[in-house]
């Protein structure tokens, strides 16, 4: 009997029979990102992975399981059940069918390779290299410097697509471009935060560990305002409940802008000395007003504001990160005459005045009818985000999944700005994207080597989506890498998803050639008939025949696996292959963990499978590495002077150096030793920028806006009538992780084996639907079926729709293609071309109007799973 057998029958099992390694459960496991640090025995003799427990040294979960790894553990060996599951992908399979067909020929590794260079290497003579795209997911991989060098140097001018779109990344490239880094989606929570706005962040669903340290060191220390339409367990442990309607977050965060300014509550010494608040606008082009407007000897890269003492201009050095006169006191509010160097007068105001004209509609009385939530909650959680500091807002996906968040996300920056509470113990850390973690003086960096260098500007400009959603695109990404580099000393990160091209730019480039035509597709990483909008458009593009190459690295037979013409088995990591990274540089932390068994089959890590093919087209030169663990052993030893084994003992290695410390609160506030100068932010002007000049470069309104969603009772009341429900899909649930592991055996669909759509008693009594019945959810765009869970948790006009569900039982064949079209939420949801976001491409996952109705019992005939 073998010690896996013996596990399983619950038998004793004696230290020398095993090997323990420690490793990190992640996303693609069946993980979250939280990283927490687990122990895995493996069985000597035959090398296989017995059981997992948590390791009690990591110094960041410290021996925590979640509630939905650790039960799939006890009740099904988890994550052996998920490595050693029958349904595994272990061998390359090739197409020989039509595609979706579900005919395959199993094939080597090498042969698998061989053919798809051969066959991009025709691509790329007939249609440059910008024919490639990479359909990427939600930080599936460490490898995505190998595909950065590999697309670089194959002259790829950057056409990456992922869920980041509606996943933060698009609210994390705005941050960039206003104070230079990113804030932490969640407050850094300690003894010291007095206040917790959580925006519909659901903390257990998403991160349980978290939520843990909360509940139990910190909650009697802060006071918890939750903002949902539906009653979570975030909102039942709050002390203020805000339900708000799907999509009106941006009205309401306007408004608390309002309160704080109508009340005097805002810091006028922080606005004043740390951002861009007081300079001038000039409001017949409205752009900033600078140096060399009213000097023609005068920079460009610097800018002007009132002097309240002189009552004459005053001009801000950006470079030397002062003003002058250096004594100038720079008035916030106000409207000025200013004499151009050609002598034309202009009126100006401040950018402070502005913001306040531009909120000065939303008063809570206004907002009040937009967002349901009562106008006196509005001004009491309002003053709260000052008489409460420090404190912060965890920012959850719902408001990012719709086309009109970052026209409003420039406000909840601007709201964190004026209270104080940027960088501070207790507040929202300026973490992510920053060059962390800095070891010795050395950044734990991968960008450094990307080769961007490679990437020519005539390349740059064929980049999909480079003109039309420039905030993604290297426009923006040039920009601020200018400054990102002359305040941190190391490049932005290419690899991080806050870079590349909306879905929207993929579909139209395959399915009319515009701006060029895409042929082929490298899908690793990501399942996009789950995550992408409009499944039946997306279904639609993978199947067209104008692409003529679609390889897909995965674990399992997905729905987008189903419809690729090459399959390549993906090994797990920090299963089977090691892994140390800090997150595509987001993170000023490196989670280091050692593979727990050898690569299953012919599985191949992400790393080896760019590599490979690197070497077969002529690039291989740029990836010198014969693979994963060769490149993170060099690196471990280069940057941090320690072995791969000692980091994984370590399991996250933190900033030793003064200056990027994770203790070391108000970094933009450090002093340069050599020039006697504060660091700043990593903007033009080295403040942050409310008003954000590179914004403003790009043509966008750099002041926020609220936009009402494009299908509601306000905006569409006619189609209001025919679908009178407000569809909210894409929250967190336990335990799944988007549309990962819904395979019976693993221990996660045994927990939650069905699509749930949650719907208020009183509107399920009116459409005779009672809990447990499978119910037919529609927009105008499709329908699915989930089975209603009936109850008070949710507001009587919305439904909630759980989000990337698929039938792995069923066949992966067409029609079937795993269920993909079944209980899918992405059926539903919106990407028409004009409810883009202009900036970024965000569709809307939410907001929308549905109409719900009790399926009928001829059509679940046509569904035997669900007997």
């Amino acid at each position: 009997m073998s010690i896996v057998e013996q596990y399983a029958k619950g038998m004793y099992l004696r230290e020398e029979d095993f090997e323990v390694k420690r490793i990190i459960c992640h996303n693609g496991m069946g993980g979250c990102f939280e990283h927490c640090g687990l122990l895995a025995y493996i069985d000597k003799k035959t090398g296989k992975l017995v059981k997992v427990e948590g390791n009690p040294d990591n110094p960041l979960s410290r021996g925590f399981m979640c509630p939905g790894r650790r039960i799939a553990a006890e009740t099904k060996n988890w994550p052996a059940s998920l490595l050693y599951h029958p349904n595994q992908l272990l061998y390359p399979l090739k197409r020989v069918g039509e595609r979706g067909e579900g005919k395959w020929q199993r094939i080597s590794y090498e042969q698998a390779l061989d053919e798809i260079a051969a066959k991009l290497k025709e691509l790329k003579e007939k249609y440059g290299p910008e024919c490639l795209g990479f359909v990427e997911g939600t930080y599936r991989s460490d490898a995505f410097l190998v595909r950065a060098r590999f697309s670089n140097a194959w002259g790829n001018p950057g056409n990456y697509t992922s869920p980041g779109t509606i996943c933060h990344h698009n609210n994390w490239a705005l941050e960039q471009m206003m104070i230079g880094a990113c804030i932490e989606t969640t407050p850094l929570i300690s003894e010291k935060t007095r206040l917790l706005v959580s925006l519909g962040f659901n903390f257990p669903e998403s991160l349980p560990r978290t939520w843990q340290v909360i509940r139990t060191q910190f909650r009697k220390n802060l006071k918890l305002v939750a903002v949902d339409p539906r009653v979570t367990e975030t909102v039942r442990e709050a002390d203020i409940y805000l339900q708000i309607r799907p999509g009106t977050d941006g009205a309401l965060i306007l408004s608390w802008i309002k309160v704080l300014i109508d009340n005097d509550m805002y810091d006028k010494d922080f606005l004043k000395e740390w951002t861009n608040a007081p300079f001038l606008v000039r409001t017949d082009v409205m752009k900033l007003l600078r140096e060399s407007d009213i000097d023609p000897k005068g920079s460009s890269e610097n800018f002007v504001v009132w002097n309240e003492k002189t009552n004459e201009i005053a001009v801000w050095k950006s470079r030397n990160f002062e003003y002058a006169p250096k004594e100038a006191s720079p008035a916030l509010k106000g409207t000025y005459k200013i004499t151009l160097a050609n002598g034309k007068e202009v009126e100006c105001k401040t950018v402070w005045q502005l913001l306040i004209e531009r909120v000065s509609k939303y008063t809570p009385e206004y907002v009040e009818n937009i967002t349901w939530i009562p106008a006196e909650k509005i001004v009491e959680t309002g003053k709260l985000l000052w008489t409460h500091r420090p404190g912060g807002i965890a920012k959850g996906v719902p408001p990012c999944q719709t086309g009109s968040d970052n026209r409003w996300h420039m406000a909840l920056v601007t709201l964190v700005l004026m209270t104080g509470n940027l960088d501070v113990d207790g507040g929202q850390v300026l973490g992510r994207h920053k060059p962390g973690p800095v070891i010795n003086g050395r950044p734990f960096r991968e960008s450094i080597y990307e080769l961007q260098e490679l990437v020519k500007p005539e390349v740059k400009k064929k980049q999909l989506g480079y003109d039309e959603f420039r905030l993604s695109s290297w426009r923006a990404f040039d920009l601020h890498n200018e400054h990102y580099k002359r305040v941190w000393g190391v490049p932005q990160a290419q690899a991080s998803h806050t870079f590349g091209s909306p879905w929207s730019t993929f579909v139209k480039a395959i399915l009319e050639g515009k701006p060029y035509p895409l042929k082929a597709l490298i899908i690793w990483g990501g399942n996009p008939m789950m995550w992408a909008p409009n499944t039946k458009k997306v279904y639609k593009t993978l199947k067209s025949p104008n692409l003529e190459l679609v390889v897909v690295l995965e674990h399992w037979m997905t729905p987008t696996a189903a419809l690729a013409d090459y399959v390549i088995p993906s090994a797990a990591k920090s299963l089977e292959h090691s892994y140390a990274c800090n997150f595509e540089d987001t993170f000023d932390l490196l989670w280091v963990g050692e593979r727990a068994v050898k690569p299953l089959g012919e599985r191949r890590s992400d790393f080896d499978f760019f590599k490979d093919l690197a070497d077969r087209l002529g690039v291989g030169e740029y990836i010198p590495w014969k693979d994963i663990e060769e490149y993170e052993r060099l690196k471990l030893k280069e940057m941090l002077g320690i072995t791969l084994e000692e980091g994984a003992k370590i399991g996250a290695v933190f900033s030793n150096t003064p200056g990027y410390l994770q203790t070391d609160f108000r970094s933009y506030a450090y002093v340069d030793p050599k020039t006697g100068k504060p660091r700043g932010f990593a903007t033009p002007s080295g403040k942050a920028e409310i008003w954000s000049s590179i914004l403003e470069e790009l043509g966008y309104d750099p002041l926020p806006q609220y936009i009402e969603p494009p299908e509601s009772p306000i905006s569409t009341p006619l189609l209001a009538k025919e679908y009178p429900l407000i569809l909210t899909t894409g929250g967190r649930f336990q335990p799944m992780f988007h549309s990962e592991n819904r395979q019976w055996g693993i221990g996660f669909r045994e927990q939650h084996p069905w699509p749930i759509c949650d719907i208020h008693y009183n509107t399920a009594r009116e459409l005779g639907i009672v809990d447990g019945d499978w119910v037919w959810i529609e927009t105008r765009r499709g329908r699915i079926l989930q089975k209603a869970r009936v109850g008070p948790h949710i507001h009587p006009k919305v439904v909630n729709v759980q989000a990337s569900w698929w039938y792995p039982e069923l066949p992966p064949e067409e029609p079937w293609l795993g269920g993909a079209f079944i209980s899918n939420a992405n059926v539903l949801t919106l990407d028409d071309p004009e409810t883009l976001c202009p900036m970024y491409g965000n569709w809307w996952n939410r907001a929308l109007l549905c109409k719900v109705y009790k399926a009928k019992p001829e059509d679940l005939q046509m569904l035997p799973f669900i007997k």
